[in-house]
């Protein structure tokens, strides 16, 4: 109480009343009590009041100046884990539906009679399949409007398990080999060279020209054809992509017409052009004609080109050429 006593002198020498008595007494003893606690004799407690009070203050400031970043943050980690959601329940759809249609799938391609691939092989395909055909829906679709998707798409679809027999098969079947090449498209170009050599060894013709008709209609463009398999498959290397073999330049310029090209060229070409081409040594060969070494207009107007040397005879003809024209060497 005497605490308290000086306590109140000293509030009437600073000009703050006096508390009165009664009940506005008795509440202005309070107020005073927790002034008194505050200000001047619990300050251990005084300090962790302010404390807690101060950072709840700075956690409200540091609330109202959140950056739109940090925000854009938080709602991108909400749809992280909506989308990590929704894709757990697709997988769990998508293991399920393989349960309810993996037989019919089965029978429409013959994964595992005709094509002879084991059961695991043959859900691992139909699994891979089903991923791509539900991919389009929001929700599980039903087990009818799956398979009339895939038979729509079945020749895209063979097309894919032609490319995951190549994958999954070290040796291929006849039964395989023969679905790759009839149903596999792009995937059956990509390993023209080991389907040709399997073909020979089944001794399967009829499989050597089905593949040899789909590599010269959608293979590479501007290959020639090569003598002994008869794939356009003779590279500016010269070699085969095919079988292997090598052909020599005479066989090229056979094939592409290069002495009625050549007489052409003499006739068009600039001196300029005659002479970068006596310079190097060599031209440009194409289905489309000759061209000078370093002609833009060669890779342009032809798929391919072949490097041809020319013989001492024909750059003689070169040299004749060029001393003929009005401007000098």
């Amino acid at each position: 109480m005497k605490i308290f006593k000086r306590y109140l002198k000293s509030l009437v020498s600073r000009g703050i009343s006096i508390p009165r008595k009664g009940r506005k007494a008795k509440q202005d003893k309070v107020v005073a009590k927790e002034a008194l606690d505050t200000k001047g004799l619990k300050k251990p407690a005084a300090k962790e009041f302010m404390s807690v009070q101060s950072q709840s203050e700075e956690a409200s400031t540091r609330k109202k100046k959140a950056s739109p970043a940090t925000g854009e943050k938080e709602l991108k980690q909400r749809v992280t884990r909506k989308t990590t959601k929704r894709a757990r329940v697709k997988e769990h759809d998508i293991d399920k539906l393989l349960d309810e249609i993996f037989s019919q799938v089965d029978s429409i391609f013959s994964l595992t009679t005709y094509l002879g691939l084991s059961p695991d092989k043959a859900r691992e395909v139909v699994r891979e399949i089903l991923d791509n055909v539900v991919s389009s829906y929001s929700s599980r679709p039903s087990t009818e409007a799956v398979l009339k998707k895939i038979k729509r798409n079945a020749d895209i679809i063979s097309e894919y398990i032609a490319s995951k027999l190549l994958e999954l098969e070290d040796k291929l079947s006849i039964n395989q080999l023969e679905f790759i090449v009839l149903k596999g498209g792009r995937s059956a170009l990509k390993e023209a060279e080991r389907l040709f050599k399997l073909a020979l060894k089944y001794s399967r013709d009829d499989i050597v020209s089905a593949l040899r008709n789909l590599w010269n209609i959608s293979g590479p463009r501007g290959l020639l054809e090569c003598p002994k398999c008869g794939f356009n498959s003779i590279t500016p290397e010269r070699i085969c992509l095919i079988c292997g073999n090598i052909v020599k330049d005479e066989y090229i310029r056979e094939r592409l017409s290069f002495s009625d090209k050549f007489e052409t060229y003499l006739k068009t070409a600039s001196v300029a052009e005659l002479n970068e081409t006596m310079q190097a040594g060599f031209i440009l060969l194409g289905e489309r004609g000759i061209y000078s070494p370093r002609s833009r207009k060669a890779r342009i107007e032809n798929p391919i080109v072949y490097v041809i040397y020319l013989n001492p005879a024909e750059l003689s003809r070169i040299v004749e050429e060029i001393g003929s024209r009005e401007l000098s060497i």
